[in-house]
């Protein structure tokens, strides 16, 4: 008889150990329940990753579920994300000439801010980066362009921990 009594008080002590199930939204996004994200801006030369970038940030986004992804008539905040630049870098030479790449890294720089739709008023804003790395070939264009899905879904996660995390 004892035992069930001491049972039940210790498992109604930690209810209250200050765990906290379900989202927790950065303090300017409280309010925002709905998200749209258009596709993106494109400042760059690269062409075609506008989509390519959106589609890998809404899906990240709808695997989150902090926010539910709406067109932008019906939401409460709107992503916009504006492509800044593309960098590509060299990572490794070739093991017997130093002047030929073996190995390359590419970089993604984004703006991004959040828009309340019914203010105007920008919730949140700054800058994210994706990274991607791949190695030469005899089509360094195509290689890199396959690498680009890389770096949109390291981008992905790190602008989605921003807006529903806050870091």
């Amino acid at each position: 008889m004892r035992f069930p009594v001491l049972l039940l008080a210790a498992l109604l002590g930690l209810t209250g150990c200050g765990y906290h199930l379900g989202e927790i939204r950065p303090t300017p996004m409280r309010s925002v329940r709905t998200l749209a994200v258009p596709n993106f801006k494109n400042n760059t030369y690269m062409p075609r990753l506008e989509v390519l970038f959106a589609d890998t940030l809404v899906k990240k986004l709808q695997q989150d579920g902090t926010y539910e992804i709406v067109n932008t008539a019906q939401a409460d905040a709107v992503l916009n994300c504006t492509i800044t630049s593309v960098d590509r870098s060299s990572l490794r030479a070739v093991q017997n000439n130093v002047l030929a790449t073996s190995e390359f890294g590419v970089t993604v720089t984004v703006r991004y801010e959040v828009v309340d739709q019914s203010t105007g008023a920008v919730l949140m804003q700054g800058t994210s980066k994706g990274k991607a790395q791949f190695f030469s070939g005899n089509d360094l264009v195509t290689i890199q362009r396959q690498a680009m899905s890389d770096a949109a879904a390291d981008l992905a996660n790190n602008l989605a921990s921003r807006v529903t995390e806050g870091w």
